[in-house]
């Protein structure tokens, strides 16, 4: 690990350099020979663009060597002039490197260069090591605090009870650490919660830019060696691991300006870290000094993760609160003493009270009711409602509501929520949608009555032409007969469908078998096809298969005989060129498919989601043309595809199942033939 300096005019220059180096460098970035001086006494090796910088690469290196006239500088660049390069080997470049030619040797010559500064750093610290005083590595003997000691903690702790701005705390912090101590240098870094890196937040003595490029990563270095030993980092202990992490720490330590780091870990987490420089006086900071600040430190972690804590309630409520107020759902929620604690924008106009400034803190009871009344049941009761339609007079609006209790960490309840709409506007557009839905039914039930006269009066009137000239014709009579009767079963047929959705349906519910319902269907058809004495009837292939014996249904035996019957006749007849060949098969449904899911209320038997059954009816025709997949619309009354078809029969057939809490749905696939499911609850007998 390294800390770099690259000066260029291009700010893409860092991020090229970083792939090709990797991530064990820590390159500092700057484009001008003004911030030169303050960023080489971070860096351990400066790299110059001669491509962007061109003649002023020789100002930047002679800006350099006067700060450090050790300091490494390489130059990398790509169709330089010669005599720039040559004017800056006497100026005092390291060495040059041609990007055109073999860039990829920047990388070993660094390597190379660092290793030689890591040496050079190892002899110098073992000088140190020896030549330093017993005296300064002994523990000094432990004494009480002066009054100035006493005086300087009574500050901090005063600022500690009343401070609630961390910057501010942070400052005081350093003021008061460089008066007591007369440290010129001193830097506060905290953790970053978003990019998990550790940056400056408050320093003394410290430039601007370095404040701005300093970030420490935990995995390596300084940090890492805080996060696992978590005591202060001075020259005499850095010196006790292994040579190279002692490198990277004293390279951080320098990239930071400090002698002395001390770390923040309140209950364990390193939260951030205290940096010390030297003194006014030059003087080393002695052993009593660095427990000191260490002492002061562990304070002031606990006080600026409280902070922490404090900025991010404050965030999340913020947060919460700008989402509740440009939330277009209105949102109450109360706390068990029954006061209201939220009340979004949104909620305070739908009710009407507009007027009050804010309603957290007022009694359920400043609600319109029945609001509170629903609150309170969930609270106490744990009565939780799910898209509950609520009229409330005060305000002359239909709600959708929905509430639910509120717990906190332990679990307890510790107040209710609840969620609304306002449904005035959507009914009011629901209602014109049905006025304008009856008067298209009106339109077609109109066309349809009038066409189906027409077609059963053409044939009664033409015999009725030559009634007076073939009545002695017996067969003439037969056949008139015949006709009349036929027409005039269709017309009641068509007045009896119609008066079916003149009035409510009503359901005489009893437990019934699914095979013998099925069977006794098929027998009804058979006996209505014998009846009319169409030799094509008899043809007819019908078969059922029942995977279970004893499947039971709750249902009005007649209607949905009526219903299963309008399906099987109208699969029956959409087979006009081959033999109709019906299969129909019961069985118990794994699951209802989502979109009729969706439609059917949520039903529990003993306390359990209800199972169902299903009906598969299939037939052998060509399939449901393309444009007729929508469920809407084959079941829309008079839709037929046949040219003497009422179309009435589905219609019935699902608003029959639908009201017994089932649903239908059409599988089909052109020229293979249709499948229509019928899924109805399972009726379980009780143990």
């Amino acid at each position: 690990m390294g800390n770099l300096l690259l000066v260029s005019h291009k700010e893409q220059k860092k991020d090229f350099i970083s792939r090709l180096l990797g991530p064990e460098y820590f390159i500092l970035v700057c484009d001008s020979g003004e911030k030169v001086d303050s960023l080489v006494p971070l860096v351990e090796l400066v790299i110059v663009d001669f491509s962007s910088l061109e003649w002023e690469s020789l100002n930047v290196i002679t800006r350099v060597k006067e700060c450090d006239d050790s300091m490494v500088i390489l130059g990398v660049g790509k169709r330089v002039k010669k005599e720039i390069v040559q004017a800056a080997r006497q100026t005092g470049l390291t060495q040059y490197i041609d990007s055109d030619k073999d860039i990829t040797s920047l990388l070993p010559v660094i390597r190379e260069q660092m290793e030689k500064k890591v040496l050079t750093s190892r002899m110098e610290d073992e000088k140190l090591v020896r030549e330093l005083s017993p005296s300064l590595l002994s523990p000094e003997k432990e004494r009480t605090f002066s009054p100035q000691e006493w005086k300087f903690l009574e500050e901090i702790s005063r600022f500690l009870d009343h401070g609630y701005n961390i910057n501010e705390l942070m400052q005081f912090f350093l003021d008061l650490i460089n008066r007591r101590f007369g440290i010129a240098r001193l830097c506060f870094i905290l953790k970053d919660r978003i990019r998990k890196t550790y940056v400056i937040r408050a320093c003394l003595g410290m430039t601007e830019e370095v404040k701005e490029y300093v970030q420490l990563h935990p995995q390596r270095g300084l940090v890492k060696f805080l996060i696992r030993e978590g005591t202060a980092v001075t020259r005499e202990n850095m010196l006790q691991g292994d040579f190279r992490s002692a490198y990277e720490i004293k390279q951080e330590m320098k990239l930071i300006q400090s002698n002395v780091v001390l770390p923040l870990s309140p209950q364990g987490e390193l939260i951030g870290i205290v940096g010390l420089g030297s003194k006014i006086t030059g003087e080393e900071m002695s052993v009593r000094e660095i427990k000191q600040v260490f002492l002061l430190c562990n304070h002031i972690g606990l006080a600026i993760q409280n902070l922490l804590f404090y900025q991010e309630m404050c965030y999340q409520k913020e947060y919460i609160e700008n989402i509740l107020k440009d939330a277009t759902s209105c949102v109450i929620s109360i706390d068990k003493e029954q006061k209201i604690t939220t009340c979004n924008q949104r909620a305070q106009k739908v009710l009407n009270l507009d007027g009050y400034t804010s309603l957290a803190g007022k009694d359920i009871r400043t609600l319109p009711s029945p609001l509170g009344d629903l609150l309170f049941s969930t609270l106490s009761q744990g009565i939780v409602y799910k898209r509950k339609e609520v009229y409330v007079p005060a305000i002359k609006r239909l709600l959708g509501i929905s509430t639910s209790q509120v717990k906190d960490s332990e679990a307890k309840v510790s107040g209710s929520m609840m969620i609304f709409t306002d449904l005035t506007p959507v009914k009011h557009l629901e209602k014109e949608k049905e006025k304008a839905h009856k008067r298209d039914l009106l339109a077609q039930v109109a066309v349809r009555l009038s066409h189906e006269l027409r077609n059963s009066l053409v044939p009664i009137m033409s015999l009725a032409e030559l009634l007076p000239s073939k009545y002695a014709d017996e067969r003439f009579r037969e056949s008139l007969f015949s006709v009349v009767t036929e027409e005039i079963e269709r017309i009641d047929n068509f007045i009896e469908r119609l008066t079916f959705f003149s009035e409510p349906l009503r359901l005489d519910k009893t437990a019934e078998s699914l095979p013998d319902l099925v069977t006794e269907t098929l027998e009804k058809i058979k006996k209505k096809k014998k009846k009319k004495k169409k030799s094509r009837d008899k043809l007819i292939q019908l078969s059922t298969a029942c995977k279970e014996a004893n499947l039971q249904i709750y249902v009005d035996k007649a209607r949905m005989i009526e219903a299963v019957s309008h399906i099987i006749s109208n699969s029956i007849e959409t087979v006009t060129k081959q033999t109709p060949k019906i299969d129909i098969n019961c069985a118990i449904a794994d699951s209802l498919p989502e979109d009729l899911s969706l439609r059917i209320p949520e039903k529990m038997d003993s306390g359990k989601p209800a199972q169902y059954v299903k009906i598969e009816i299939k037939d052998n025709g060509p399939g449901l043309p393309g444009e007729n997949m929508d469920n809407s619309k084959i079941f829309d009354p008079f839709f037929s595809t046949k040219n003497r078809g009422i179309g009435l029969g589905l219609t019935i057939a699902r608003n029959i199942i639908e009201e017994h809490g089932g649903g239908i749905v059409p599988l089909s696939e052109p020229k293979k033939g249709t499948t229509m499911v019928v899924y109805l609850p399972r009726y379980r007998l009780p143990l």
